[in-house]
């Protein structure tokens, strides 16, 4: 499991290149003073019936958000996460591993727990109303807002496998792969 989690952050990392090509895209119709890009005859999912600048404005926000939050059980599984260092650098493999423990059990995993609890009643509410932008950015906002609960489930996950791992490490002595 931890290494779909990786998987899943390492793909999701690259949406940093169409979120740059939208910035680009979006500077230089900026520029040239566009804001109406495409219209049609139809509701589309997420554009409804035009593609404007604000529209491509919100999805550079929404894709980094779904990348934000696809990459972080990544960053957790290949140890790639922020954490206190200068702290860790002098403690024995064991007291890191009984560390890593405490913060997965008292402050990772709760905090996913409320976060993805209230995340998806966040989305729920979002959908139901049929949130969507009110100055011709994108329409279904409860897309992103599904990617919260999601997000925080994948980290969960991951911090329950890195929490067997830690466990196996102190009964057995030995270190565990994070595969």
């Amino acid at each position: 499991m931890l290494r779909i989690t990786a998987w899943i952050g390492q793909a999701a990392a690259w949406l940093i290149l169409p979120i740059l090509v939208l910035v680009l895209v979006s500077v230089t119709l900026s520029a040239a003073k566009v804001g109406i890009i495409l219209q049609w005859e139809s509701g589309v999912f997420l554009f409804g019936s035009k593609l404007t600048l604000a529209s491509l404005g919100d999805l550079q926000w929404h894709l980094f958000g779904i990348m934000l939050m696809l990459t972080m059980a990544g960053a957790l599984v290949s140890d790639a996460h922020v954490r206190v260092d200068f702290l860790r650098q002098h403690m024995s493999r064991r007291q890191k591993c009984v560390a890593d423990l405490f913060g997965h059990l008292v402050f990772l995993l709760p905090f996913a727990a409320v976060v993805v609890w209230h995340g998806y009643g966040f989305t729920l509410r979002s959908f139901n109303m049929g949130e969507g932008s009110g100055y011709d950015g994108l329409y279904d906002r409860f897309v992103l807002k599904a990617f919260i609960p999601i997000g925080f489930s994948l980290l969960a996950i991951a911090g329950v496998g890195l929490t067997i791992l830690r466990l196996r490490e102190l009964i057995t002595g030995k270190p565990e792969s994070r595969s």
